[in-house]
């Protein structure tokens, strides 16, 4: 994954389809995404959009074509979903929080888990995204007290704690006024100094 082309796509997806069934919900996606690239996808509901970030995680398994991410090609070698999967940052729509664990929890988890991150440092690093999503002050909470806009902040911080190399998100910020977006966009743009 280091000394990649700086030019070079970080996701790619050539001829991608998925169906559910006799629905075909992608018809040869061709995708390329540079390192740094904000990229949005649009469209009406049904049309893809999730199943396309859902795929880059292998959380869905594609049925045709080729999905390449930071240079690991996703099929159906564990190995490469695992190394995948920990730099991949998700933020899903329903936000995915472990109910019986903590917010700090939340965050810690996966980089103690699947990194190896010392609880001290995820600790630290989970306080810092929480902060910057001005929420470090629910850090003992459980989701199940928290609005639903602060389980979305919650969500992105857990994503951004896993210093991942590219980071998908089904609508971030689909509920807060500008003021918020503005707020919380600014540490999702300046993670990996993309800002």
């Amino acid at each position: 994954m280091d000394g990649l082309n700086a030019s070079a796509p970080i996701i790619t997806m050539q001829g991608v389809c998925k169906w559910y069934g006799d629905f075909q919900v992608l018809d040869d996606l061709e995708l390329d995404v540079l390192p740094g690239e904000k990229l949005i996808l649009c469209g009406p509901s049904g049309s893809g959009k999730s199943t396309t970030i859902r795929l880059l995680n292998r959380l869905e398994e594609h049925q045709k074509g080729r999905i390449v991410v930071d240079g690991i090609e996703l099929n159906e070698d564990v190995k490469n979903i695992e190394r995948i999967r920990a730099e991949v940052g998700m933020v899903f729509q329903h936000f995915n929080l472990f109910p019986h664990l903590t917010v700090l929890e939340n965050c810690t988890l996966a980089p103690m888990l699947v990194k190896g991150v010392p609880q001290a440092q995820a600790e630290s690093c989970a306080m810092d995204y929480l902060e910057r999503v001005k929420i470090p002050q629910h850090a003992a909470k459980y989701p199940g007290q928290l609005s639903g806009g602060q389980k979305q902040r919650v969500a992105i911080a857990r994503a951004l704690c896993m210093q991942p190399r590219s980071c998908c998100s089904t609508n971030p910020l689909p509920r807060w006024t500008r003021k918020w977006s503005r707020k919380c966009w600014t540490p999702w743009s300046r993670w990996r100094g993309m800002a």
